[in-house]
């Protein structure tokens, strides 16, 4: 049919040769579009969207796979009626044959050998659409060949060039002059999980470092999560370009960005680029990276990730100065061992104390998993000596209810955190654990767990020295649960402890501990009473007591307690929102005789914090050393605001009071006993306080001194994705002493100062030390393809000298970064922040025009 130019004639003889039927493919096509995620409207949906949902079919890489159009052809010799979409989508799989249509104002071939198309020519297929000026198609070799303005969209990919070759089921071929745009959904770690533990060794500690406002639930509405997928651009242009199968191509003489089409900020030029999507990592030869055009760094041999996958390979180098440690610079190298476990190695040049080797390694199975991680100095420079640190975590399921856990940590000195270290959380630890624990779980009621302990202290500030604790070796602990026994419910606690200490002089020896307890629940939907009784038995064995003390002691004490709480509702409006109003009071009661405890060591118990949840607890003191005297009632009233369309509990306020029927009489080492017939008042706020605003308020006041022994507030705004401010003030005195051991404030914020601007900073203060814990200033400025860093930071040292570190960061999205990374300082001290240069934008991935 030479010059024929009619496209509904060339459309059907297209179908000829495929051999399947219209209604098949518009089947076919329909079910790619349904398995894709894409939440674009059905009527908004280009061809070329359609594509990029086809691209999600997990795919494996094809290389002698043609399709046998002819023998379908020849099998179906009357045409059949089209078939309708079925009512769930079909997995489209690798041995299906999918119809292929070509549209152009003239089509004319041969029957099963080619079919050459010419004149704003279009070829469809799933997963695949050409455009070109002239095309030619041979259904054997399901082979194609374009020339002339020639535009393919296949898996996400747009390659632009004057001519192509291309095997479309093996996806290998060839293109000239070619100007490239890929697009990918990777992860998105806007907000990054940062866990921050805090670990307070004794009363002694000054500070706390960890921000007031860090952890603050999701559900109260704060843009703190973020979808996970984002796109991943990468486009530029090559000389030449092989396809070597699905998700491996080939660029010679390319440029590569991630910037956006027509802005390259930014671009590495190489001779060589090979694309590996399988993998999710790239590598390039002669590469030369341009910034600005400039450029900046030349390698003969680069490697950089094409999405956040784990691959193996050098990381990020990490540049910064100190005054602790000059210069500092480390270059990891990570190792992608095997899916469940890996290896990053991590040499460090300190310029004023040398080189120190780093190894960190993790591992994960389904029954065990943990994390290994050494530091070795062989000499610092500035002391003459070497310095090591490590940690090594294990947990292990062995089955039929048995584990075993491992926590090991050490440092060579006292001050290795504050040398070697810019975080402030490590410089405050003063008590590194070793601990060895087996547990047994022989039914779900009863658990059963032998432990070892010991501790590494550390004498971090000599004006306030650490008390070192005791040891436990061992200590079994047992501890049952049996709910609606003729119905009541039974507990246990069981413990033997052995305790010993690193001074010979101290008194040491074994303790057990049995602790029955019965209770009779009544439950109503709209109140609860359980009354309690138990029986707290206790039997020292000591070593090296006093003389005129006892080496035996036995200590059994009765303990009665009445909970209940009536739960009140009611309906209402607040900021245009339905609401549900609770209030909840509540009534406690405790009775436990007096028993002189006063020949009885301190192993492990000291005095707790007075709080909400220390209030409606038996005992006053932590461990089981010593048991208070009780014939007490607290008091307290509870109200929260839950929503009334999910029941998520906005706003929660309470306030409490315990009422003494009797003088104390049980106490500990340097405790006042109390005289007064009713304890501190106690209340707390914290909640959603206005829209996009968190607050959280807790005060102990103790009005007979009109003092308070406790108060923190803190507030965080949160209006949009990148705009966080938070500040907060804590106070605590200790009650023993009287006098104040946390006074601080705490300023932190990330908010933008122009369109591609954003400040960030922290002001940590202690009042009652009178100096800057920490201090962070620093901007950031995004380029949308690029960010820019500059971070400083002021730390303050519980003894010593301050250590004051600047972090300059260049990094290039989804390609790599150089200079110091601040990304871990700011998200641990800033509540809230987000990385600005993945903040989510709307943007389509290819278009089809």
């Amino acid at each position: 049919m030479p010059g024929f130019s009619r496209r509904p004639l060339a459309v059907f003889v297209c179908c000829l040769f495929a051999g399947v039927q219209t209604g098949h493919a518009a089947a076919d096509i329909e079910r790619a579009i349904v398995q894709g995620e894409s939440t674009t409207p059905v009527a908004e949906r280009s061809v070329a969207m359609q594509l990029a949902a086809v691209s999600e079919l997990p795919l494996n890489l094809r290389k002698e796979r043609k399709f046998d159009v002819l023998g379908k052809k020849k099998q179906s010799a009357e045409p059949v009626a089209p078939m309708l979409a079925p009512e769930k989508p079909i997995e489209l799989k690798k041995d299906d044959a999918y119809p292929l249509f070509i549209v152009a104002d003239q089509i004319e071939g041969q029957a099963d050998e080619i079919t050459e198309a010419e004149g704003d020519v279009e070829l469809r297929k799933v997963g695949t659409l050409i455009y070109a000026d002239r095309l030619t198609y041979r259904p054997l070799e399901d082979e194609v060949e374009a020339t002339g303005s020639v535009r393919m969209l296949q898996d996400g990919a747009e390659i632009s060039g004057p001519h192509m070759r291309m095997k479309l089921a093996d996806q290998i071929g060839s293109a000239e002059q070619v100007t490239y745009h890929i697009v990918k959904e990777v992860p998105s770690r806007f907000y990054a999980p940062q866990q921050t533990v805090v670990t307070v060794a004794s009363s002694n500690a000054t500070n706390s470092g960890a921000p007031m406002m860090l952890n603050v639930s999701n559900s109260y509405g704060l843009p703190t999560q973020l979808p996970p997928p984002r796109p991943s651009e990468a486009n530029g242009y090559a000389e030449r370009v092989e396809f070597e199968g699905e998700n491996q191509m080939t660029l010679f003489s390319n440029t590569y960005s991630t910037c956006k089409p027509g802005q390259a900020d930014w671009y590495m030029k190489s001779s060589e680029t090979h694309l590996d999507y399988d993998r999710s990592e790239g590598t390039a030869r002669n590469a030369t990276l341009w910034f600005g055009g400039v450029p900046i760094v030349y390698t003969p041999v680069a490697g950089f990730p094409l999405s956040t996958q784990r691959r193996s390979g050098i990381l990020h180098p990490h540049f910064s100065a100190s005054t602790r440690s000059g210069l500092d610079i480390s270059v990891p190298y990570y190792l992608n061992l095997a899916p469940n476990y890996d290896l990053t190695l991590v040499p460090r040049y300190m310029s004023k104390r040398g080189m120190q080797l780093g190894a960190d390694a993790r591992y994960v199975d389904y029954f065990y998993e943990g994390e290994a991680r050494f530091e070795y100095l062989p000499n610092d420079e500035m002391l003459g000596r070497s310095r090591y640190g490590y940690r090594f975590e294990h947990r292990h399921n062995l089955g039929q209810g048995v584990s075993a856990a491992l926590n090991w940590n050490g440092v060579s000195d006292d001050f290795y955190w504050q040398d070697l270290s810019s975080r402030l959380l490590q410089t405050s630890q003063a008590q590194l654990p070793r601990q060895v624990t087996l547990g047994y779980s022989p039914s779900p009621w009863l658990q059963s767990s032998l432990q070892v302990l010991r501790y590494q202290t550390l004498q971090i500030d000599p004006n306030n020295p650490v008390t070192r604790p005791y040891f436990l070796e061992p200590q079994l602990n047992l501890i049952g649960y049996k709910p609606n026994i003729w119905k009541t419910d039974f507990s246990m606690v069981g413990q033997f402890s052995r305790f010993t200490h690193v001074d010979a002089g101290k008194v040491q020896g074994d303790r057990m501990v049995f602790y029955p307890q019965l209770s009779l629940p009544i439950v109503h939907p709209a109140f609860q009473i359980t009354p309690k009784i138990g029986l707290h038995m206790t039997k020292y064995t000591l070593d090296q007591q006093a003389a005129g003390l006892p080496e035996s002691i036995s200590r059994v004490l009765p303990t009665f307690s009445l909970d209940s709480t009536v739960i009140l509702e009611r309906e209402g409006d607040w900021f245009g929102r339905g609401y549900i109003q609770t209030l909840e009071p509540r009534l406690y009661y405790v009775n436990i005789p007096y028993k002189d405890q006063s020949q009885i060591p301190l192993f492990d118990s000291g005095l707790s914090d007075f709080n909400f949840a220390q209030i409606f607890s038996e005992n006053r003191y932590s461990g089981y050393d010593r048991i208070n005297d009780a014939n007490q009632l607290t008091a307290a009233l509870t109200t929260r605001l839950l929503d009334g369309e999910t029941g998520v509990e906005r706003l929660k306020a309470m306030v409490g009071q315990r009422y003494y029927f009797k003088p104390q009489r049980v106490a500990i080492t340097g405790e006042t006993t109390r005289q007064n017939d009713f304890s501190n008042l106690v209340a707390a706020v914290n909640g959603l306080v206005a829209p996009k605003t968190y607050a959280d308020v807790a005060w102990e006041y103790n009005y007979r001194e009109n003092i308070s022994e406790r108060f923190s507030a803190g507030v965080r705004f949160q209006p949009e994705l990148g705009k966080v401010m938070s500040a907060s003030y804590r106070y605590t005195r200790d009650p023993l002493t009287t006098l104040s051991t946390v006074d601080q404030i705490d300023i932190a914020g990330q908010w933008p100062i122009s369109a591609n601007w954003y400040a960030v900073g922290r002001y940590n203060y202690s009042l009652r030390d009178k100096r800057v814990l920490e201090s962070i200033a620093g901007v950031e400025y995004n380029a949308g393809c690029w960010a820019v860093r500059l971070v400083g930071q002021h730390l303050g040292a519980i003894s010593g000298a301050a250590n004051d570190t600047v972090f300059f960061q260049l990094e290039l999205n989804d390609f790599g970064s150089i200079g110091s990374n601040p990304i871990g300082l700011l998200r641990r001290s800033i509540p809230g922040y987000g990385k600005v240069n993945e903040l989510p934008t709307s943007s389509s991935l290819l278009t089809s025009q």
